[in-house]
Formats: structure tokens, sequence, C-alpha cells
């Protein structure tokens, strides 16, 4: 509705995810940065990739069970070979994200309804071949350097790459948005990518330890992983206003919050609630 404005739980305007790739060893200590700052995000699996032994630079299948299952992250699809999608025929690119989701679902026991394009790589034939395999949602490696909500989530463009020479300018002007007397403002979401290889490979542990230490422990922020995000968006999109617009009842499984007509409510799971109009 026109009047009516979403708002991330607690009635926060700002939201921040991440969204780290491969399945490299290096997740473990990128988690352990992440959970001290309280950042949460979505990690992208290779499941034919993992390794035989432990040592190497990928997690093994039960090392990577435990890791993500016991931090407040997802796992996400990104190709069961990490072949990339725009580059095989379509029952390639097919069993590419159908068998990965597969995977870990078993795996996981956990519903995986998301992905990052291996590569980046993607075009319309590989939207509709990752729609068809019931994803809900895939990052691509564009940064938009912006802070909006994505319009298409199949091509969803994260803010940037933890590399981005940008990045500390780009929190910052994230940081520093306020509501203020200004209540139509739309919400705003930084989201960050990479590899925690990365940070090993180029002695760049402090790209990270810097931005979590800036960005991470804040009141005003919504940490969520890629699929807490869109669900949330998907129960905003869900409510189902009266016609006149005096009440609304929300009958997705989670609270949401909106801000109508000047006004901040909550709109329980599975309730109705009065509005006022201006």
């Amino acid at each position: 509705m026109k009047h009516c404005f979403l708002r991330f739980p607690g009635f926060k305007l700002k939201a921040l995810t991440l969204s780290y790739d491969d399945g490299a060893i290096f997740d473990k200590k990128l988690i352990e940065i992440m959970s001290k700052y309280a950042l949460k995000g979505t990690f992208n699996i290779n499941s034919g990739l993992f390794a035989l032994e432990e040592g190497g630079r990928c997690l093994t299948q039960k090392e990577a069970f435990t890791l993500y299952t016991q931090s407040d992250n997802e796992v996400a699809v990104h190709g069961v070979k990490h072949l990339p999608l725009t580059e095989v025929n379509s029952a390639q690119a097919l069993g590419e994200v159908l068998l990965d989701r597969q995977n870990l679902e078993k795996i996981f026991h956990k519903l995986v309804h998301g992905m990052a394009y291996a590569y980046g790589g993607y075009n319309d034939s590989v939207v509709e071949i990752v729609r068809s395999c019931g994803i809900n949602y895939a990052r691509t490696v564009d940064d938009s350097e912006g802070f909006t909500l994505p319009t298409d989530w199949l091509r969803w463009k994260p803010t940037c790459h933890h590399r981005n020479p940008k990045l500390m300018d780009l929190l910052q002007a994230f940081l520093e948005e306020q509501e203020g007397g200004y209540w139509r403002k739309s919400p705003k979401l930084f989201y960050l990518w990479g590899h925690s290889y990365e940070f090993e490979d180029n002695n760049e542990w402090y790209i990270i330890e810097d931005f979590a230490k800036l960005a991470g422990n804040r009141d005003d922020i919504w940490y969520a992983t890629n699929g807490q995000i869109y669900d949330y968006v998907q129960a905003y999109h869900k409510l189902r206003f009266s016609a006149e617009g005096t009440f609304v009842y929300n009958p997705s499984a989670m609270d949401v919050y909106i801000c109508y007509f000047g006004r901040k409510y909550k709109i329980p799971s599975g309730e109705m609630v009065d509005l006022e109009i201006l």
C-alpha cells in the first residue's frame, strides 16, 4: 500500500547480512569473528567438493555439519561441483543446482531455498532453471554499492565484495542512515560477500575485523541470514489490508513490523490489528 512501509524486526530501519562461498576451512575463523560481533550470514556450499580428510583448504562434510549447525548462519546452494551455469547445457545446470540442494538438505536436515551463482554466472535461462529447482533467492557478484532491497530475488545484487575499495565508506554511509521525521523512508540493507580464503591468502583478516567492529553489536541493525531477510520481506508482502485500510491481517508464521501513515505497528503472526489513518 502507498502509505505502508516495511520495518525490520523491532522497527529497525537497517539490516545487515553476509554471504561467503565455497565451504573453505577458513570459514571457521570467519564465523568466530562474525559471532563475536553478532553478525549473521549465508554460506554457499558445493556438496560435491567436500574434502575427504581434514587438514586441507576445504571442509570435510563432518566439519561442515558441525561448523554451520552450531552457528546461527544459513547454508545455501553453490552448485554441486561449482560449474559455471552459463557454460554448461541445461541438463548439467539443472543437476548442479538440484543435486546440490538435495544433498545439503539431507546433510543438514534443513530446508535449503537460496544460492549464490558459481563464478557469478547467470542469464535468463539459468534463472529459470534455478527457479524450477525451488530456489527463492540467488546472489550475484554484481556489486550495487547501494542498500536497497532486491526487486528480483533471483538476481540479488549485494552491496559489495569485502575487497571493494569503497567498503568502509559505504559502511559509514549505511550506519549514518537515520529515519528522522521522514517516516516514508524505505528500509536499508547492507550485503557483504566474498570468500573466506581471500582473507587468509591475501593476509587481509583485518578487513573483516575492522568491518565487524564497526558494523556489529549495534541496537539499530537487524543481523540476519539471506534467507531470513527473504522470508521476512515475503511475510510483509502477504499482509492483507481491509478495503478501508483500517485493519490488517498477518497470515504468515512470523511477526511483521510496519510504519503505516506515520505510525508504527507490530502485526503478530496469525493476528489482525486495527490501524489508524491520518
